[in-house]
């Protein structure tokens, strides 16, 4: 749902946005930083906070949820 989408979104800042599209994609901690240009300290708070802000558990709970967004939208 568009709508649903939209909610996780505005849950999130513009850089917690970006770390989670790259978490999703399956891309490492150290990946994700490189890429971003920032540290591996600062993915992990990303992750920690994006986490929370998602109500999901784990990388693989994050990837099914954009998974499921990505299909619904398509």
């Amino acid at each position: 749902m568009k709508t649903q989408q939209l909610t996780h979104q505005d849950a999130l800042s513009k850089r917690e946005w970006q770390v989670a599209n790259k978490v999703s994609e399956g891309l490492s901690n150290r990946s994700i930083a490189d890429q971003l240009f920032i540290s591996e300290r600062t993915v992990k708070f990303h992750c920690t906070n994006i986490f929370r802000k998602l109500a999901v558990s784990n990388r693989k709970m994050l990837i099914t949820l954009f998974a499921r967004q990505r299909f619904e939208n398509a």
